[in-house]
């Protein structure tokens, strides 16, 4: 009887076990599929409009004349007036050569000069002379032969008169020659003696024209060397200089006003100059743009707002709905509550709109915000966006 109940309660505890062990290994409920809700976004429309772009561009500001003198004449430098950073005036005299040779080579030429003139003065009073002379001996020669030939003694003395005659006309052929290129002596002598004049005036380096004194590569002592680099001069006034593509360039006229921002200043400068046939190298197109005379900071970076061509009725949507995807353009459009992912061709960028060439149609619903995060296809809930069209 004992065993009897002993196997009931065995089975009981198996029973029981059994049941504990289905309870604790029993499969999880099959899970359910959450929907998740629409993501809200900001959207905008493509729309047309007529846009007169600005391209932005990086310079500098370099002085409007910049010149490097040199000595014409070969000397040993004996003053030195000026330093780095220095205003001098037009003609001011900067450096100076010894000149005590070209001081003799200018008093030379100036006797010689005298000389030359003092001798054509001579020749012209001895010409008249001589004209006079000859015109008393043809009269005696006349005269003798009118008498003539019936004696010895008057053919001897008519001859004679011709002989000097004969002179006398040689003589005043002679000072004719003289008179005659004397005014060219004497010019070629005024001539070396300008030449001696201006190398004396050479061994002072001037001034060409009002500035500073940027670099000077001669001390006391040195011995300059003509055509060698000597001393730099800037002007104080400055311009802006770049180099743009050949579009930018051919939208630019001179005389243009243009807006430069410097280090948190804006200016307003005007077009001075553009190269037009490009650098055969960088394909690039010099501009120069004149500063107004307040700016005097040299070698600043500034940033020129320069106009580019008009464009007329352009689709634009904001720069923030563009996507770019390893080098392509995407947009986000809104259909039926769900995002296309379109590809897009990109026209120019004026400013915080962008204009779209292909890929969209005007009123086109494209998101504006955050389209990193976006993916094609999502459910999407839309609100309207206030962002402005332009600065």
């Amino acid at each position: 009887m004992r065993i009897k109940r002993s196997g009931q309660a065995l089975v009981l505890l198996t029973l029981v076990a059994a049941t504990l062990l289905l309870l604790v290994i029993q499969p999880d409920k099959e899970p359910v599929l959450r929907v998740l809700a629409p993501s809200p976004v900001l959207v905008s429309r493509a729309t047309q409009a007529d846009l007169r772009p600005t391209k932005l561009v990086s310079g500098h500001l370099q002085p409007v004349r910049r010149a490097w003198l040199r000595f014409e004449v070969d000397g040993r430098v004996i003053e030195r007036d000026v330093e780095p950073g220095q205003w001098v005036e037009r003609g001011q005299v900067l450096l100076k050569l010894e000149d005590e040779d070209y001081h003799d080579a200018v008093t030379q030429a100036q006797a010689e000069v005298g000389q030359v003139e003092a001798g054509l003065a001579r020749d012209r009073l001895l010409l008249k002379h001589a004209e006079r002379s000859r015109q008393l001996q043809e009269e005696e020669v006349t005269r003798l032969k009118s008498l003539g030939e019936r004696s010895l003694a008057s053919k001897t003395h008519l001859g004679d008169s011709g002989v000097l005659l004969a002179q006398r006309q040689s003589e005043e052929a002679r000072l004719k020659s003289s008179v005659a290129i004397g005014p060219q002596q004497v010019a070629a002598r005024k001539a070396a003696l300008s030449r001696a004049e201006r190398n004396l005036d050479r061994a002072r380096l001037r001034a060409p024209f009002s500035g500073q004194i940027n670099r000077i590569e001669l001390e006391l002592g040195d011995y300059a060397m003509r055509n060698l680099q000597a001393l730099e001069m800037i002007s104080d006034d400055l311009d802006f200089y770049a180099q743009i593509r050949g579009p930018l360039a051919r939208a630019l006229q001179i005389g243009q006003a243009v807006r430069v921002d410097v280090q948190g200043k804006t200016y307003r400068a005007t077009v001075a100059a553009i190269q037009p046939d490009p650098d055969p190298e960088t394909f690039t197109h010099a501009v120069r743009l004149h500063m107004p005379v307040e700016e005097v900071r040299s070698g600043a970076v500034a940033v020129a707002h320069l106009p580019q061509a008009p464009v007329v009725n352009a689709l634009v949507i904001p720069v923030t709905a563009v996507l770019m995807d390893d080098g392509q353009a995407y947009v986000f459009r809104v259909r039926d509550e769900r995002l296309e992912r379109i590809p897009v061709e990109l026209g120019i960028r004026d400013k915080q709109q962008q204009v779209i060439a292909a890929g969209l149609v005007s009123g086109d619903p494209v998101v504006v915000r955050d389209v990193a995060a976006l993916a094609d296809g999502q459910a999407v809930v839309t609100e309207p966006s206030n962002l402005p069209q332009q600065d």
